[in-house]
């Protein structure tokens, strides 16, 4: 890549369906017929790789950063940059380099905003090296770099509606992983889905550790509750395949009403007093994105309640409703 060329990169974000937190190995692998399902949205992190002068030097305006390093290293002893650190250390080509990234995907969302950014650094830098980054073939690569990052197992469905945007239902066969996507009718989604960012972040990786511990410790409450996820999550994948959104917000009630018993971290009382709201307006159910225990809210209703449904969440104190629509785009390269 010659000097002053520069590269750009974007990768959406995801809600997430159902599922979630079976993509972790070997979650699925002790609950057989595990599956995930989620969406791409248009909440997008994007990246800006230009070979210039000498060092690193990473600038995210949304953030107030811009530090220059001699080595990727240098950006692992801070928590706002250690991923990028990472990803450079695996990948950052010869010379000068500089590195622009900023994300429209709220901080402790649950909208897996760091792995979008994750995908869209790794391809940038790849190509700035004359390295291809082929999809979802990279996916186990960007785990890994986010597992160091984090101390903590990462999983893998964040990572596919970035590389491809879409409606992801990922099946975790023994052995290996088989993601069907689907392109998907962003504005019969929009006249169903609402999201709700609670004001609160949460820690993805915390919550999952606790989880992931007490089931592997042999916990006959967190098996069960995982049983009935699995069970939920493909429910959501045949209503999904069938376009049948009454179904897809039964399955979502039903995943959370599952997904609370795990731990009390899962919930709080800002999603409890969100999903009650929207509820009572006429939603078919809801759920916390992600991890839970604070973050963004997902909510499913017959397309004559959903203004309802915004309407009251609008009024809920310290949160807002997300503007956001399905994306089929997934990664994007310039």
């Amino acid at each position: 890549m010659p000097s002053g060329k520069t590269i750009d990169a974007s990768a959406p974000a995801r809600v997430d369906l159902a599922g979630g937190t079976l993509d972790l190995w070997p979650l699925h692998a002790l609950h057989p017929g595990s599956v995930t399902v989620n969406l791409a949205i248009d909440l997008r992190a994007i990246c800006r790789v230009r070979r210039d002068g000498e060092g690193i030097r990473l600038v995210a305006p949304d953030r107030g950063l811009d530090r220059q390093v001699l080595s990727p290293r240098d950006f692992r002893d801070d928590p706002g940059t250690a991923l990028v650190g990472a990803l450079l250390e695996e990948l950052a080509p010869d010379g000068g380099l500089e590195l622009e990234f900023r994300s429209g995907v709220p901080f402790g969302s649950g909208l897996g905003g760091s792995s979008a950014l994750a995908v869209a650094v790794a391809a940038a830098l790849a190509r700035s090296r004359g390295t291809a980054f082929a999809g979802v073939l990279n996916v186990e690569f960007v785990r890994d770099v986010e597992t160091r990052v984090l101390g903590k197992p990462a999983g893998v469905q964040d990572y596919y509606p970035a590389f491809g945007g879409g409606l992801h239902v990922l099946r975790f066969e023994t052995g290996h992983t088989v993601a069907e996507r689907a392109d998907v009718d962003a504005d019969a989604w929009d006249a169903h889905l609402t999201l709700f960012d609670t004001g609160a972040a949460h820690s993805s990786g915390m919550n999952n550790w606790e989880v992931f511990r007490r089931r592997l410790e042999g916990d006959p409450v967190v098996a069960r509750s995982l049983e009935k996820i699995a069970s939920a999550a493909r429910e959501m994948a045949a209503a999904a395949g069938a376009g049948d959104f009454a179904a897809m917000g039964r399955a979502l009630q039903g995943e959370w009403e599952s997904r609370r018993e795990l731990a009390p971290v899962v919930s709080s009382p800002a999603i409890e007093a969100a999903i009650s709201t929207a509820v009572g307006a006429g939603a078919w159910g809801g759920k916390a994105c992600g991890a839970g225990g604070g973050g963004c809210v997902v909510f499913l209703s017959p397309p004559e309640r959903t203004a309802a449904v915004r309407e009251g969440l609008g009024r809920l104190d310290g949160g807002r409703v997300l503007p956001v629509r399905a994306e089929n785009r997934g990664l994007v390269l310039a």
